[in-house]
């Protein structure tokens, strides 16, 4: 049976690169898709990686050791160490965050001049991004929601989502520069943020089904650390398979293995 695989990297020679080594093909000999040549983005925001496809077969899979083995790796000690559908990765806190799968309630109250100047700074920031855009800023109780509402959603959001989080990643750090740290901002539009955590269960779901329907282990794209979490706690009580995260910074992924 034939299936596509995606694989990313910064660009194309190295996401090819990459697939070689995973797949056991040499590179001059690798057959994939271009799906998308990437962006550099500016000042680092809106960038992506490249995206390549290559299709593979179940043969491959199952006759190679080396292709198996690829697969199955020693979490990083440096990271974290990991037990299946880790607790700690559940738990784990950042500045770039969506949703929290269970809110912790936070009855701190924020002053208005600390939401009228992240207003200010949003506004200002998107402004000078070239958007055009409504900018609603209010407490949401266990965090400060900034909705922003630019004519093109989908430029503001970019692929994956990688420039509405580093607009968040940057509010956040800004906004807490000089201030003490009352509550985390979360940056949305048009309701991507809960659409987006819906489509990583969704994945998270099939991609389960997969690995118990096969048995092997089944390794899903790079994700944030927020959309590990969702990964992480949706696949928790389900007894066919268990969930670890592997690899460093922008590579690090969850594997969903068949339990034995």
């Amino acid at each position: 049976m034939t299936e596509s695989r995606e694989f990313n990297a910064a660009t194309v020679d190295e996401a090819v690169a990459k697939a070689s080594k995973q797949l056991g093909v040499p590179a001059d000999e690798l057959a994939y898709e271009l799906i998308d040549e990437g962006s550099p983005g500016f000042l680092g925001i809106g960038a992506r990686d490249a995206r390549i496809s290559v299709e593979e077969t179940g043969g491959i899979q199952e006759t190679s050791e080396e292709a198996s083995e690829s697969l199955i790796k020693e979490p990083d000690p440096a990271s974290e160490e990991e037990e299946p559908c880790k607790d700690e990765e559940v738990a784990k806190d950042d500045s770039v965050h969506t949703h929290r799968q269970e809110p912790e309630t936070n009855s701190t109250v924020v002053p208005e001049d600390l939401l009228s100047e992240i207003k200010k700074f949003a506004s200002e920031t998107v402004s000078s991004m070239g958007f055009e855009a409504r900018v609603d800023v209010y407490d949401a109780g266990d965090f400060v929601a900034v909705d922003v509402s630019p004519e093109d959603t989908g430029l503001f959001i970019g692929q994956k989502g990688e420039t509405i989080d580093a607009f968040q990643h940057l509010l956040n750090v800004s906004v807490y520069k000089h201030r003490e740290f009352l509550k985390r901002v979360i940056v949305d539009s048009e309701g991507y943020r809960q659409r987006r955590i819906e489509a990583v269960q969704g994945m998270a779901h099939r991609m389960a089904r997969r690995a118990a329907r096969e048995g092997r282990i089944i390794e899903l794209p790079p994700m944030s650390s927020s959309e590990r979490r969702v990964v992480h706690t949706y696949l928790k009580e389900n007894s066919d398979v268990f969930t670890e995260s592997e690899g460093t910074g922008e590579n690090r992924r969850v594997n969903i293995s068949p339990r034995r």
